[in-house]
C-alpha cells in the first residue's frame, strides 16, 4: 500500500518545508520518493545536517538521504542549474525523475522576467518561473521530453527567442534595454550542452510508473498558500497552485493503492514575507538564534520581513486548502518551526484560535530533523 505525505506552507513561504521533507524522508529513506508538484528552480529549501547545510533548488529535500525526486508536469526545470547543483551534490548520488511535460526554463525566460520585475515590483525571485508558465500558456512550449534531442532543443530556443522579441515590441524602452543587457554574456551553446549533460541525473517517467518502486510519496510543496495563484493576493502571487491542489490531483490520477494521506501544514511561529506585497500588520517580533537565516535581501525580492503570527491568516489558509481535498480522508498535522527563535511563544494559545481539527502538533527547535518534537496529539 502507498502512503502519501503532503508538506504545505500556510503562509508566504520560507516556513521550513525542506526541514520537514527531510524529517519525513528520514523515516524510511529507501522506500521514499519526494514529489515536486509546484514551483521550479526558484525554490530554496534549506536542509542542515552535522556535515553540511545546503539550500535545495533543483533536487528534493530528501537528497542527503539518497531519496530521489520526481518533477511533475506542474513544475519547471532549468538545465544549467540542475547541472551545477547536481555536480555539487554528486557524492549523494542525486536522482531525478521527470514527467515528460515538465516545463523547461531558458535564459530568455529569466531575462524577460527580470526586465519586467524592474518595472512592476511584484516581488518575483527573478528566475523566470512565471514567464516560463506564461510562455507555455501562450503555446510556445519546451518540455523535459525535448531535452533528449539536441536538434529539437535548438529549434525550441529559436522559437522562444523570437517569442520574446515579439513581446518586447510592446514594452517600454527601459524593459527592452534591461532584457538585452541580461543577455549580453549569454552562451547558448552552454545551455544546449547542459541539456545533454543533465541526462546523467534524470530519466523520463510518469508518476504511475513509480508506484511499484516506492511506498512513501512525499509531496514537497513550494512557497505558501498565501502566494497561491488562486488564494493569494494579486498581483503579488506566484504562477502556481501552492495549496495541495496539484498534489491531490496527482494522487487521484496516478496512485491507485493509497493507504494513508497525511498533510503536514508548516508555519514558523512568527509571520514572514520575502518580497513585495501585503502582510498583516501584527506586532513586531524580537528574534534570537536567527544568525544563520537563509533569506537575504536581493535585487528582485527585496527585504525579508517578520512579524507576529496571525491566527486569522492561518485559518484562512487552512480553509482554502480544505477545498481541494474535501472528498478524501486525511490526517492533518500542524508543524511550528523556529520555536527556538521566539521566546515565550505559546502554542496552546494558538491552537485555541484555530478552526481546523488537527491530529498532531509538531514543533521544531532548531534547523535539523533531530530538533523536531511531537508536542501534542
Amino acid at each position: 500500500m502507498t502512503k502519501c505525505s503532503l508538506v504545505i506552507d500556510l503562509g508566504f513561504g520560507d516556513a521550513g518545508k525542506g526541514l520537514i521533507t527531510d524529517f519525513l524522508a528520514s523515516q524510511h529513506p529507501e522506500q521514499s520518493l519526494v514529489v515536486r508538484f509546484s514551483g521550479g528552480h526558484q525554490i530554496g529549501h534549506t536542509v542542515s545536517t552535522e556535515a553540511l547545510t545546503h539550500t535545495f533548488s533543483n533536487f528534493g529535500s530528501g537528497t542527503f538521504l539518497g531519496v530521489p525526486t520526481y518533477y511533475s508536469e506542474h513544475t519547471t526545470l532549468f538545465p544549467p542549474a540542475i547541472l551545477s547543483e547536481g555536480e555539487f551534490l554528486k557524492k549523494y548520488k542525486p536522482k531525478l525523475y521527470c514527467h515528460p511535460l515538465a516545463m523547461i526554463t531558458t535564459i530568455y525566460d529569466i531575462a524577460y522576467n527580470r526586465a519586467l520585475e524592474k518595472q512592476q515590483h511584484h516581488g518575483s525571485c527573478g528566475l523566470g518561473f512565471g514567464t516560463t508558465i506564461a510562455r507555455n500558456n501562450a503555446e510556445i512550449f519546451f518540455y523535459a521530453n525535448d531535452l533528449q534531442f539536441e536538434w529539437v532543443v535548438k529549434q525550441r530556443l529559436k522559437s522562444i527567442k523570437n517569442y520574446y522579441e515579439t513581446c518586447l515590441e510592446s514594452q517600454p524602452k527601459e524593459v527592452q534595454t534591461y532584457y538585452k543587457n541580461e543577455l549580453k554574456d549569454y552562451n547558448e551553446d552552454y545551455f544546449i550542452d547542459s541539456c545533454s549533460a543533465i541526462q546523467k541525473f534524470y530519466s523520463i517517467a510518469l508518476l504511475s510508473d513509480l508506484e511499484d518502486k516506492f511506498e512513501h510519496f512525499i509531496f514537497e510543496g513550494s512557497q505558501g498558500i498565501l502566494l497561491d495563484t488562486q488564494h493569494g493576493f494579486h498581483p503579488h502571487t506566484t504562477w502556481s497552485y501552492t495549496s495541495s491542489k496539484n498534489a491531490i490531483q496527482l494522487i487521484k490520477t496516478h496512485l491507485k493503492t493509497i493507504s494513508d494521506i497525511d498533510i503536514f501544514y508548516v508555519t514558523r511561529c512568527y509571520q514572514t514575507r520575502h518580497g513585495n506585497g501585503p502582510m498583516n500588520e501584527t506586532a513586531p517580533v524580537i528574534l534570537q538564534n536567527s544568525e544563520n537565516e537563509a533569506n537575504i535581501t536581493n535585487e528582485f525580492q527585496g527585504v525579508f520581513r517578520t512579524q507576529a503570527l496571525d491566527a486569522e491568516l492561518l485559518n484562512y489558509a487552512l480553509s482554502c486548502d480544505a477545498i481541494h481535498h474535501q472528498d478524501l480522508h486525511s490526517h492533518k498535522h500542524l508543524v511550528l518551526t523556529c520555536l527556538d527563535q521566539l521566546a515565550h511563544f505559546s502554542y496552546d494559545k494558538l491552537l485555541q484560535k484555530l478552526d481546523s481539527k488537527l491530529n498532531t502538533l509538531y514543533g521544531s527547535y532548531g534547523p535539523r530533523r533531530e530538533c523536531i518534537q511531537k508536542l501534542s496529539d
